[in-house]
């Protein structure tokens, strides 16, 4: 069977957003000009599939939760720890570098599915389906097959909860009160002044504990909160189970930012 191409991908739904570009030493992206609205409208979309394609060749699929325009950012300007970010980056610049134009497709159905009384999101139903079909060479995961970037992403989040790991100094601490919501849920917000050592919006980050109990693989949300702090969503049972292992309801937390994906509770007020 054929692999799906650059028209397939249209005639599935896909629309020409962009294409990358690098100017002077920083990837960039131009969206069409002047951008129709239909265009626009779709980079600020949640739970997009989108896909880069040289010619008629497409080279990767990738989905997202955020909006393409924040996605899109993260490979602009990759984390350390952002191997999918880095790696697409790297994939980029090389094949412009070489003449090839990257164009930028996206998917962003309105209609959701319904099975029974639940939504089902198509962009993410398809990521599984055009992958396997495609077999775009920049999705390369393990022994040389194909994988989703939603398992990319996991993948990184599973290495960075490695309890192995040896973990930095502190480079900044924040402090919260157990509200009842929060010791029971696990809620956990980090505060403004804080969420600037933090990353970007969607990164994993690793939740440490100082007792030595197993951390837990979470990620970044600075949406949740009007004031743009921090959130940490993801793994919130395990939270606030630590949570009530060690503390009372009303009781005080302390927090250390090791890094920009990793923080580390304190067992008790220094």
């Amino acid at each position: 069977m054929a692999k799906m191409t650059r028209e397939d991908l249209i005639a599935t739904g896909f629309i020409v957003i962009g294409e990358w570009r690098v100017e002077g030493d920083q990837l960039t992206y131009q969206t069409q000009q002047p951008a129709p609205s239909v265009e626009s409208a779709a980079m600020e979309v949640s739970n997009a599939l989108y896909a880069f394609v040289d010619k008629d060749t497409v080279l990767y699929v990738g989905k997202t939760s955020r909006s393409l325009k924040k996605r899109f950012k993260t490979y602009c300007r990759p984390g350390e720890t952002q191997r999918t970010n880095l790696k697409n980056n790297a994939n980029i610049r090389e094949a412009i570098a070489k003449g090839a134009r990257i164009e930028i497709l996206a998917f962003t159905p309105v209609d959701l599915l319904r099975y029974g009384e639940f939504e089902i999101n198509l962009a993410a139903g398809l990521e599984d389906s055009l992958i396997r079909l495609i077999d775009p060479p920049w999705n390369g995961g393990g022994l040389g097959k194909a994988e989703t970037e939603s398992a990319a992403l996991e993948a990184e989040a599973e290495v960075r909860t490695d309890d192995d790991r040896p973990l930095a100094s502190p480079v900044a601490l924040f402090t919260f009160p157990l509200h009842a919501t929060y010791y029971e849920r696990g809620i956990v917000n980090v505060g403004v002044k804080a969420s600037k050592y933090l990353g970007e919006d969607g990164e994993p980050c690793q939740v440490a504990f100082q007792d030595g109990s197993r951390s837990v693989a979470s990620k970044i949300d600075r949406t949740a909160n009007r004031s743009g702090g921090v959130r940490i969503v993801g793994g919130n049972r395990a939270i606030a189970a630590w949570f009530q292992s060690h503390f009372q309801p009303g009781d005080t937390i302390e927090c250390e930012i090791l890094d920009r994906n990793t923080i580390r509770f304190r067992t008790k007020m220094a």
